[in-house]
């Protein structure tokens, strides 16, 4: 009998049928391409609104990235029971579009618009865990609600991608697979990752980090944040008190900008996305309200590590996966799905 692995182990959903207090969870998967002039985000997403245990709806979404503002943007929606899932080997079967270990193909439309593909990658691991403690991922963990892990943190991904008719070849473009889940959208949170560099970095490199700040019944915790970056070998990880706890986080409505510090190590995180290149989107929650996501996959940012008797190391990319949710309406990005 096959084994799972690890990372399709943390893939496998956890939505519970029987639970009526509300869930959404989605897997993503990103890829750039290698001249930073492209972009394609795809996700599978359940949404089952509080106090209705065993309906919602499944989703399929894709969004596809030109530098300079041509963006399109879909979402196909299914009966939650409609929809497929298996942990081992991992599956998530939506309408006609399917993601699973090592591969995702299918199509999804709406707004006059299609967008199909048909992808494969090397599903190589370890999983990245951000939360610094495993006992957060419990499902009955009273904090943090929503809990969020890589599988996947630096694949290649080949194969092709159709939008509007138009084919797009995907050669070795550099990208992941997440997967969050919870009780509803964090209230504010800004994520990145990227895996493909301009410059600086010499051998397999991804930096992942997020910043959020979530609601504790009716207060809103100010900024909360966990980072990393694999390099060498090695993941400098940014997860401590200090860092979790860091005063020196900065996010506007494009940009984050950050300084982490754990022990003699520092992280400097400056991100940015230019107003163009930010697809807005509803992320309805299982109460019923929404969260608007400005998410950009064309975002230029410079990582700078420091680390105790080595110089620092500078790595640069106009190929950063930027996401900034918010529930202030007032953004300024046209919204897209």
């Amino acid at each position: 009998m096959r084994e799972t692995t690890d990372s399709e182990w943390d893939n496998r959903v956890r939505w519970d049928p029987t639970d009526a207090r509300g869930h959404v969870e989605s897997h993503f998967l990103r890829a750039n391409s290698r001249d930073g002039r492209r972009a394609v985000w795809i996700k599978h997403t359940l949404l089952s609104p509080a106090g209705k245990a065993g309906v919602g709806v499944a989703e399929v979404w894709a969004v596809a990235f030109e530098r300079g503002g041509r963006k399109v943007g879909v979402k196909s929606t299914v009966p939650i029971r409609a929809a497929r899932y298996s942990a081992s080997p991992f599956r998530a079967e939506t309408g006609e579009a399917v993601l699973e270990t090592g591969a995702a193909r299918g199509a999804a439309e709406s707004g006059g618009h299609r967008i199909g593909w048909d992808i494969g990658f090397d599903p190589r691991g370890p999983s990245y865990h951000p939360f610094p403690l495993e006992g957060m991922y419990s499902r009955n963990a009273p904090f943090p609600k929503s809990k969020t892990l890589t599988p996947y943190s630096d694949i290649e991904i080949s194969g092709w991608v159709e939008v509007d008719g138009e084919r797009w070849t995907l050669e070795g473009w550099p990208g992941m697979q997440g997967h969050n889940w919870g009780l509803s959208h964090v209230h504010s949170y800004v994520w990145a990752h990227a895996n493909a560099w301009d410059e600086g970095a010499d051998g397999p490199t991804w930096f992942e980090g997020f910043s959020a700040r979530p609601k504790v019944g009716p207060v809103v915790t100010p900024w909360l944040s966990v980072t990393a970056v694999h390099v060498g070998g090695e993941t400098w990880r940014f997860d401590g008190l200090r860092a979790l706890t860091s005063r020196a986080v900065h996010v506007g409505w494009y940009a984050w900008r950050a300084t982490f510090v754990r022990g003699e190590a520092r992280l400097r995180v400056d991100i940015e996305a230019e107003r163009e290149d930010i697809a807005g989107l509803h992320y309805e929650n299982p109460d019923g309200s929404m969260t608007y996501c400005l998410n950009s996959k064309l975002a230029r940012g410079t990582i700078v590590l420091t680390r105790p008797g080595e110089p620092p190391l500078c790595l640069r990319s106009d190929k950063v996966a930027l996401e900034i949710a918010t529930k202030d309406p007032e953004h300024g990005v046209p919204m897209l799905v």
